[in-house]
């Protein structure tokens, strides 16, 4: 069954807030987290399945994801908002500041906070990374036991 791309979207969008987004159709919610999924499949270089295997015209993986696969590939998707969207960005705010603001606010200090977080949200899908290989590879090991077991018992017999 195909893991439509909306299933990721729905995992992403309570991950993060963003002032544009209420005033955006769902297809311009959808274009412009669809930028940020190429990137996540990169990322996501362990993954058992093919996530190359996907129709981006009907917007969907053309297999069915694991709950953890969508997981992974969402917080990827939230660490590349985060990179385009806070961190190489130009300016670190969107909104004008008076000249009194700048002497309160230092770009500095939020580019620091900024860089903080995002290791955080970094650290946390490494872990869920890991865990996922490392299922995937224990799999694969008990799978060639037993079989290594199977055959063993029929040379006996």
């Amino acid at each position: 069954m195909p893991t439509p791309y909306e299933k990721l979207y729905e995992n992403l969008l309570p991950k993060f807030r963003s002032y544009e987004i209420p005033f955006m159709t769902t297809d311009e919610v959808k274009e412009e987290l669809h930028d940020y999924l190429l990137p996540a499949i990169v990322r996501f270089h362990v993954c058992e399945n093919n996530l190359k295997d996907r129709d981006d015209i009907l917007e969907q993986f053309n297999m069915e994801l694991l709950e953890e696969e969508i997981e992974i590939l969402s917080n990827f998707m939230l660490l590349e908002y985060i990179d385009a969207n806070c961190i190489r960005t130009p300016s670190l705010l969107k909104v004008n500041l008076s000249s009194s603001d700048f002497h309160a606010f230092s770009p500095a200090n939020m580019l620091t906070k900024l860089l903080e977080m995002r290791e955080v949200y970094r650290k946390e899908n490494e872990t869920l990374l890991s865990r996922y290989a490392w299922k995937k590879h224990s799999k694969k090991n008990t799978f060639e036991i037993l079989k290594r077991n199977v055959r063993r018992k029929q040379e006996k017999i």
